[in-house]
C-alpha cells in the first residue's frame, strides 16, 4: 500500500527532530582519586593552560605551517571558551602559558587526542552523520595548593557533530534548518561544546564536595 505524502512528510520531520539533538560532547573516564592531596576548598582562581597538540591525531585538510596555525588557533579557541565559561559559572579564570606560583588555585591542562574536521558540505546537504566532525581530549586538573604535583581530577571528552539533518535527507524543512545551523557546525562548534563539558565536570566536582549549591551545579553529560 502506498503511503500518503503527508504521512511520509510527518515521518521525515519526526526523524529530523529526533536526530537534530545528536550533536554533542560527553565526559567519560572521570577519576577524582588521582592524588592523596585533594583540594580542601573551592579555588580562588582557575588557570587554563593551552592543550597539547603534539600527540593528537588531526584529520584535517591542512599540512605543514597551515596545520601548525590550525592547531594554535584550536588551542586559543578552547582556552578562550574555558576561561569565559569557568569565569561565568564557577570561579575567576584566566589563561596562562606557565605554572603560576603556589596558591589556592587550580590549573586545567590537557591534550587533544583526536580532531576530525569532517566535511561541511556533506553535513549541510546530506546530513545524518555524513561528513561528521569528532573531537576528543584528555583533561588534567591540578591543585596549586599542592604545588601541582599530580592531577586530582582526570577525565576525557568525546563527541562531535554526529547525525545532524542535512538539506537532501531532511527535505525542505531540513533545508531551512541546515541553512541556519548545519553549515555552521564543525570544529569550532565542537570546541565550544568541549569547553562547556569541561566546565560542567569542574562544576559537578565542586558540587560533590559541597562547595556549590544544587542550583549552581552544571551536570556534565556522561558516557560509559
Amino acid at each position: 500500500m502506498k503511503l500518503p505524502h503527508f504521512f511520509l512528510l510527518y515521518v521525515i520531520i519526526a526523524c529530523v527532530a529526533a536526530l537534530a539533538g545528536c550533536a554533542s560532547v560527553s565526559v567519560k573516564n572521570l577519576d577524582a582519586g588521582g592524588t592523596a592531596f585533594p583540594p580542601a576548598s573551592k579555588p580562588d582562581v582557575i588557570y587554563v593552560m593551552p592543550f597539547d597538540t603534539g600527540y593528537g591525531e588531526f584529520n584535517v585538510d591542512r599540512q605543514g605551517a597551515e596545520l601548525a596555525d590550525f592547531q594554535q588557533n584550536l588551542q586559543q579557541m578552547l582556552s578562550a571558551g574555558l576561561t569565559a565559561g569557568i569565569s561565568e559559572k564557577i570561579a575567576p579564570s584566566q589563561a596562562t602559558n606557565s605554572i603560576p606560583p603556589r596558591s589556592n588555585a587550580w590549573i586545567v591542562a590537557g591534550r587533544f587526542i583526536r580532531v576530525n574536521q569532517g566535511s561541511r558540505l556533506l553535513r549541510s546537504t546530506v546530513g545524518f552523520g555524513a561528513g561528521g566532525t569528532k573531537m576528543e581530549t584528555q583533561v588534567f586538573v591540578y591543585n596549586l595548593a599542592d604545588n601541582a604535583s599530580a592531577p586530582f581530577l582526570t577525565f576525557e571528552t568525546t563527541g562531535g557533530s554526529g547525525a545532524t539533518p542535512g538539506m537532501i535527507s531532511a527535505g525542505p524543512v531540513g533545508a531551512a534548518i541546515g541553512a541556519v545551523s548545519g553549515a555552521a557546525k564543525g570544529v569550532t562548534d565542537d570546541t565550544a561544546r568541549t569547553a562547556r563539558m569541561i566546565t560542567a565536570a569542574l562544576s559537578d566536582y565542586m558540587y560533590q564536595q559541597g562547595w556549590i549549591s544544587k542550583d549552581q551545579r552544571i551536570t556534565p553529560k556522561m558516557v560509559e
